[in-house]
């Protein structure tokens, strides 16, 4: 068969993320499969990790060989479903988000923000805590001619900074402070999880794409993502070209979940790429056998029978 190097199945995930979206990706592909090797196009602005992990545990207990396909934006959730794969294929637009959990805002039900953000806060207000006390030391001693011991310039210092940022410690919920830690340990224990059967994913790469970049938008292009993870190439014209033929959901997530198996759309590609590698050799003979003036040629019909018969004369003896 002409498709057996080419064998692998191609499916599009574009859109959110979410429980239900999940059981939908595993009916589509249950329904389609036909190798043993997959191609999964992704684009999406993540969504929750707990759909994303069934949707990459599923795909490595059915395939050898996953491969995640990002031509445009891959986040949040979407970079935890990459993962699970054995290798990643990206095109010059495509780009994976840090691996961070989005949560609800206090007192807003439909704002939400990142995991991270607390984690920042609490990291912000020490290191300006710890700032203005040295200073405040610094100041006493100096202001005092050395007259004020250390022992007393500190106490006094410990005195204005609690007084600065007492009030806003003071509004700390604990128990929030823990929801969103455990909240923010659920993206890289999956992440863990997915990484062991294929390994894609470099040592230390899962705390790097978890806790270290400053956004939740933040852009991981392939550059970024080559020192992340092992096993990155760009795509292929041929990738390339199966991106285009199904349009800008590709690159841009759809709002509401499109889901299809492109198994034969990218068959379809190879194929055309298969006859323009091998084109059909052109003949100088025109098909009724006739030479490039309109007479019979030497080779066929009428001008082979007339060779024949001109080479029976000359092989008859003369009297």
């Amino acid at each position: 068969m002409v498709f057996e190097r080419f064998a692998l199945d191609y499916f599009l995930y574009s859109g959110p993320i979410e429980r239900g979206s999940d059981l939908d990706f595993v009916s589509m592909v249950a329904a389609h499969k036909k190798s043993d090797a997959v191609t999964l196009i992704l684009s999406t602005g993540g969504g929750s990790p707990d759909a994303a992990y069934k949707m990459g545990r599923y795909l490595q207990k059915r395939y050898d060989a996953v491969t995640v396909f990002v031509p445009g934006f891959c986040k949040s959730a979407g970079t935890l479903l990459a993962i699970a794969a054995n290798d990643l294929i990206f095109s010059p637009y495509g780009e994976l988000g840090p691996l961070d959990i989005q949560m609800s805002k206090q007192d807003n039900l439909m704002g939400m923000e990142s995991g991270l953000n607390i984690s920042e806060a609490f990291a912000s207000m020490e290191g300006r805590a710890r700032e203005t006390f040295h200073q405040a030391v610094s100041e006493i001693v100096a202001g005092s001619g050395g007259v004020v011991s250390f022992a007393i310039a500190a106490k006094a210092a410990s005195d204005i900074v609690g007084s600065m940022y007492g009030p806003v410690f003071s509004q700390i919920d604990p128990e929030e402070v823990g929801s969103r830690s455990r909240a923010m340990r659920i993206g890289e224990s999956y992440g863990s999880r997915l990484n062991q059967k294929f390994r894609n994913m470099r040592n230390g790469g899962m705390e790097v794409i978890a806790q270290s970049y400053p956004s939740h938008g933040f852009v991981i292009d392939m550059d970024e993502v080559s020192h992340l993870f092992e096993r990155v190439r760009e795509a292929t014209e041929t990738e390339k070209a199966l991106v285009d033929s199904i349009g800008r959901c590709c690159r841009f997530p759809e709002s509401k979940l499109m889901l299809s198996c492109v198994t034969d759309e990218m068959a379809a590609i190879e194929a055309k790429v298969v006859k323009d590698e091998n084109p059909k050799p052109q003949s100088d003979e025109p098909e009724d056998g006739k030479g490039k003036h309109g007479k019979d040629s030497p080779g066929t019909g009428k001008g082979k029978r007339a060779a024949s018969r001109k080479g029976a004369d000359e092989a008859r003896p003369t009297k």
